[in-house]
């Protein structure tokens, strides 16, 4: 199956080493030529300027389209509205997998939005994966040895690892359906039992808790646009936003990704400490 992925950055890299275990070629969209991309067998990289018609012409002899594209700007909205039409316009590809994503109605196209929850790689070092640092948009920092939970750090959260999501997406397209949600969680917990895995395994970690009135405060008050959607994401937790349906995601689970290891933090961590050099 051929498969395009609009989108070229951490993601896309997980993708591009799992699809091919699954004997799908990938097509990466790219705005500018990635080395990473290159000279790979079952990869091929497509320049586009993501207007309809150049993104059409990209995935014409593609048969899924899914986008790994995280921006914050208006862009994205019009960038996705180009993947939409794109797909309308193409004779072969009507599936169609976005990214964060809602409000597509069209029935000329199939389509899932996937729900993981929170990716689970931030508790390795930066060299043991492709995941960039997002400072304190997530609880885990190890560059800086702190673990910041928002609120009580009771409340339950889903964590994927990105590799394990990359299979699953591998998975999905193979299905003739799809739901209009699809449910992916390697494991439910909470920050604090994060917290203190993370500070047995890299016992120099510092962990505080951060108020919920703090972050409303700076959500309301502050003028850092970093600052906000950092106190934003903060907010996921205490909101429950990041907890998912644990009846849907094992019911996907059987449905989609039957024969998955969906692995641990715990698992992520041993394999980092095992191999210095492998990206988890």
């Amino acid at each position: 199956m051929r498969i395009a992925v609009a989108g070229s950055g951490a993601m896309a890299r997980y993708i591009s080493d799992e699809f091919p275990k699954y004997v799908h070629e990938v097509v990466i969209l790219t705005r500018s030529w990635k080395e990473v991309f290159a000279n790979r067998a079952h990869i091929k990289q497509v320049v586009t300027n993501y207007s309809v018609a150049s993104l059409t012409a990209a995935i014409g002899n593609c048969e899924v389209l899914i986008s790994v594209i995280l921006s914050y700007s208006a862009d994205f909205i019009d960038v996705h509205r180009n993947l939409i039409q794109a797909c309308l316009a193409s004779p072969q590809c009507k599936r169609f997998i976005p990214s964060e994503y809602g409000g597509i109605t069209r029935t000329e196209l199939q389509w899932t939005l996937v729900s993981v929850g929170w990716l689970a790689d931030y508790v390795v070092p930066s060299k043991n994966r492709y995941l960039v640092g997002i400072g304190e948009s997530y609880p885990v920092n190890l560059a800086d040895k702190h673990v910041i939970i928002p609120g009580t750090g009771q409340d339950p959260v889903d964590l994927t690892a990105a590799r394990d999501l990359a299979t699953a997406l591998a998975l999905l397209v193979k299905a003739t359906t799809w739901e209009p949600y699809t449910y992916i969680s390697g494991v439910k917990t909470c920050w604090n039992e994060l917290a203190e895995l993370v500070q047995q395994h890299y016992p120099d970690t510092n962990i505080k808790h951060l108020g919920l009135g703090q972050i409303l405060h700076t959500i309301q008050k502050s003028e850092d646009e970093d600052e906000i959607l950092a106190a934003q994401y903060q907010m996921f937790a205490p909101l429950r936003a990041g907890s998912l349906d644990p009846v849907k995601v094992e019911e996907h689970r059987r449905k989609y990704f039957p024969g998955v290891n969906f692995r641990s933090p715990k698992e992520l961590i041993v394999a980092a400490k095992c191999d210095g050099s492998v990206i988890v």
